[in-house]
């Protein structure tokens, strides 16, 4: 029996036919890097996404993605849920059939409507209870992500000690202390734009967090200016921003480069497979998509994920 042939009859066992009708093919999708199993099912009842959490994450992760999830699925902002198998960490939802939030973005007739729906979206998202939900302190993670880098030959010299930052970014959200239920990993890849609503996907990183860290996210990988990103942060919240407020975005949106930016250096075996000795030899995140859509970039490889991790910190040192 080849390798296919079992992982199809282990993930058939999560594909109830009482929930999905019976299964007619199993196809894997490309998915981010959180290591989670994610495919496409094919089956009488319909289309369906089965996404299966890595084993390596804690098991409190899946508890508070779930209890998320569902909150969010009932509020029409994630997939409808079809069946869970809590012990095997699986979720299966109805496919959203569409295209991605990129794609709608980039062409003008839809982009209005789909941006639209994404700040509605995050708006219901962060007025969900928040009853039993743990927050997700991005600081401590930023600066884990940091330290593992320090001693790694090829970490490019114009990046700053972090210290000053981290300390300013701490005085920041201590003054500011509101707190939401929050997806942690907004990115334009996690929405799928349907023609009227854009859905939000892969909530392994759910929890407590300032609402405005999702806003940052999306201003961030969108390349937003920054009066475009604040206007859109105003009509999340419903209100003219204040200076504060202002602050408080332009500091969470520099946290989301520097997190990101080194997260995908630890995703790196070596550093130095692309060299960025000066901040102007480090690609933008405008570089890194116009790769994409050329073909030539592959964020899956070393070398894409170096290139990407560079551009994400650049964004936060420019």
């Amino acid at each position: 029996m080849s390798a296919v042939e079992v992982d199809r009859a282990a993930l058939l066992a999560l594909l109830p036919e009482a929930s999905v009708g019976i299964v007619q093919s199993i196809e894997p999708i490309r998915a981010g890097l959180s290591g989670a199993g994610v495919y496409a099912i094919a089956a009488t009842g319909g289309a369906f996404v089965l996404r299966v959490q890595a084993r390596q994450l804690d098991e409190s992760y899946f508890a508070q993605q779930l209890r998320v999830l569902r909150r969010a699925s009932d509020a029409g902002i994630a997939p409808p849920i079809v069946h869970v198998d809590e012990a095997a960490r699986a979720v299966v939802s109805l496919r959203i059939v569409g295209r991605p939030l990129g794609a709608a973005l980039a062409d003008p007739a839809e982009r209005p409507a789909a941006l639209g729906s994404v700040i509605d979206g995050l708006r219901t998202l962060h007025g969900l209870d928040a009853s039993g939900v743990a927050p997700r302190d991005p600081l401590p993670q930023l600066r884990r992500e940091w330290q593992a880098c320090l001693a790694r030959q090829g970490l490019p010299s114009w990046l700053p000690t972090l210290e000053p930052t981290l300390a300013e970014l701490s005085s920041v959200l201590a003054s500011d202390p509101r707190r939401s239920v929050s997806h942690n990993d907004v990115n334009p890849g996690n929405f799928l734009w349907d023609g009227a609503r854009a859905w939000l996907v892969d909530w392994e990183f759910a929890g407590l967090g300032h609402p405005y860290y999702d806003l940052a996210s999306l201003a961030l990988f969108l390349r937003l200016d920054d009066e475009v990103a604040l206007a859109l942060v105003a009509r999340h919240d419903g209100a003219p921003l204040d200076a504060a407020a202002r602050d408080t975005f332009r500091a969470l949106r520099r946290l989301v480069g520097l997190l990101t930016g080194f997260t995908f250096f630890g995703l790196v075996d070596d550093l130095r497979v692309r060299p960025a000795e000066s901040l102007a030899d480090a690609p933008s995140l405008g570089d890194c998509y116009a790769a994409m859509r050329a073909g030539t970039f592959d964020l899956q490889s070393q070398l894409g994920r170096a290139s990407m991790g560079l551009a994400l910190l650049a964004s936060a040192v420019r």
